[in-house]
């Protein structure tokens, strides 16, 4: 297992086999590597990501995950929400969640993605992760084993 510090705010563990995303990757998957921090094992195509933003005085995590949901819409071909749930990220803190799927470039090759949102001291923060479909079943346990690891500083 690694561990991980992320904007001076979060800590969470992630399992062996991922490797630290340089700018480059992290812009090419996800657009702006500006305020993002993301892991990816090539072995199983499976990216992990955390990005965060200022949230405004009236924002909150529920809101901030249509908002996201709404831009994985536009930009993912063929997205679809599979489920919502929520999380506890601590006793104080929720995190509300959906997991999609969306094909890559027109290929057959369909991909699974988890999206957790919470805020925390003013900042809203975007869990990703992100596997192929057919890999998802072995692969999501190890992310809700990330959420469970998750501690805010």
């Amino acid at each position: 297992m690694n561990n991980a510090r992320i904007n001076d705010a979060i800590e969470l563990t992630y399992p062996d086999g991922f490797s630290e995303m340089k700018e480059e990757e992290l812009a090419k998957y996800f657009g702006k590597p500006d305020d993002r921090w993301g892991v990816h094992n090539y072995g199983n195509h499976t990216i992990l990501s955390v990005a965060w933003h200022k949230a405004w005085f009236f924002t909150d995590a529920e809101s901030a995950l249509i908002g996201a949901e709404g831009r994985l819409r536009r930009n993912l071909l063929n997205y679809q929400r599979v489920t919502s749930y929520r999380t506890k990220i601590t006793k104080k803190v929720q995190g509300y969640a959906i997991r999609f799927e969306y094909r890559v470039n027109d290929a057959a090759l369909v991909q699974v993605g988890d999206l957790v949102v919470f805020k925390y001291k003013k900042k809203v923060y975007s869990l990703y992760f992100i596997c192929r479909k057919n890999d998802a079943q072995a692969l999501l346990p190890s992310f809700e084993e990330v959420l469970k690891s998750i501690k805010l500083i």
